[in-house]
């Protein structure tokens, strides 16, 4: 398959930074922005919209607790293991979710800063001996009295998702009250670039600056951030994922087009699956597994919105071999495989299940597998902590209903 350049459209949306956002407000549901590519389920929005504020409202319930403890009005997203208040990718996670809710949710702006208030009350203190910037990234994780737990180091992907949200919020209720919500997510983005960023475009989340994980490849955030920032280096971002995704799919899973959760020498002219050991800290980092499980929605949350080809066909790739390997059934979607396709282990999870269905959006072939994804994922919503943040989120995506910062 020839590589295909970004549409124009992308290309322009990427050129100048966007420093004031479109008017303010952009309610669930309202769907302001139209996707400029993909597909959606066979579902009437209404239908679709009672289902997500349903689970939505679920979600909360079971997992937004307050952190006064941490700070006076806090809120915090509970991790699964109670010996744990949260971790930064769960809080990230909440932001996300809140801010995209808001127009449902009378609360969204509340617990959004509440969220934001703990954030920004544990920083990465552990880095702060490298540069000060190190206060606009959270420690990424919280004992359950809202001490640190991290050791002060911050973990990107967690560092991503409250930047975007940040972004998002400017949009959502302007930044002329409480918080300046358009500062302090660039302040973000420029901490993310001193300490997790090579000046190739290259991600550096873990201490090793030529290893990372590919659910850090968050395309449409990177793009966010340049219309924030104006800096060239999240252009860089882009391409340089494309070009670690197009190798892992073409060198490492020809017939499956997975990728691993985690890469090794990225600075060498060839990139590898991890073998292990190097980020999480067990053998299966080559595998695509429960970070690599994510990218279907990473990848095609971007795709709608910017109809950058490269991106529908790295997601195309995984959905073809979803759809032909499960006969189209999503039960026979397992949780963990091997690069070259080899299932291991049976049995269905809402944190694999829920991005393949946001990433069969990408291409009208996969119109019925979509349906089937989304009817699999409508009967089985889930409240734990993980499972369900990334299930709801793919499904806000899969909807219609993501959007973009600067649009």
């Amino acid at each position: 398959m020839s590589v295909s350049t970004p549409t124009a459209a992308a290309s322009a949306a990427a050129a100048a930074p966007a420093q004031a956002a479109p008017a303010t407000g952009y309610p669930f549901g309202s769907r302001l922005n139209k996707y400029v590519a993909g597909i959606k389920p066979s579902q009437s929005d209404a239908t679709m919209d009672a289902m997500l504020t349903k689970h939505y409202d679920a979600w909360k319930a079971a997992n937004v607790v307050r952190a006064d403890s941490v700070v006076a009005g806090g809120y915090a997203v509970q991790f699964s293991n109670r010996q744990f208040l949260t971790v930064s990718e769960g809080m990230g996670y909440g932001m996300l979710l809140t801010v995209v809710f808001h127009g449902h949710d009378p609360e969204a702006q509340k617990i959004f800063d509440g969220l934001l208030a703990v954030v920004r009350a544990r920083p990465a203190y552990g880095l702060a001996a490298r540069d000060a910037s190190a206060k606009y990234l959270m420690d990424w994780r919280l004992n359950a009295d809202g001490s640190s737990g991290g050791e002060g180091w911050n973990a990107m992907d967690g560092d991503q998702d409250i930047a975007m949200a940040l972004l998002m919020a400017h949009r959502q209720w302007g930044s002329s009250g409480k918080w300046n919500y358009l500062e302090e997510g660039k302040a973000t983005v420029n901490a993310m670039k001193f300490f997790n960023m090579n000046e190739d475009g290259s991600t550096r989340g873990l201490p090793s600056p030529t290893n990372n994980r590919t659910s850090d490849y968050m395309i449409g955030h990177f793009r966010a951030y340049k219309a924030a920032t104006g800096d060239a280096l999240w252009d860089r971002a882009v391409d340089k994922a494309y070009e670690l995704l197009n190798r892992m799919q073409t060198v490492y899973s020809p017939s499956a087009g997975l990728m691993p959760d985690f890469v090794m020498n990225t600075n060498s002219a060839a990139p590898q699956p991890s073998t292990g050991y190097i980020g999480d800290g067990n053998d299966k980092e080559g595998y695509y597994w429960w970070n690599a499980c994510r990218n279907p929605w990473r990848f095609s949350s971007d795709f709608v919105l910017s109809g950058d080809t490269r991106f529908g066909q790295v997601t195309g790739k995984m959905i073809d071999f979803f759809n032909r390997s499960s006969g189209g059934d999503p039960t026979n979607i397992g949780t963990g495989y091997a690069l070259d396709g080899t299932k291991l282990t049976s049995g269905n999870s809402a944190a694999y299940n829920g991005p393949i269905c946001a990433g069969a959006c990408v291409d009208a072939r996969f119109q019925g597998f979509l349906d089937a994804m989304w009817g699999w994922n409508a009967k089985n919503l889930t409240t734990g902590y993980y499972d369900c943040e990334i299930q709801l989120l793919s499904l806000v995506v899969a909807s219609g209903n993501w959007w973009t910062p600067f649009q």
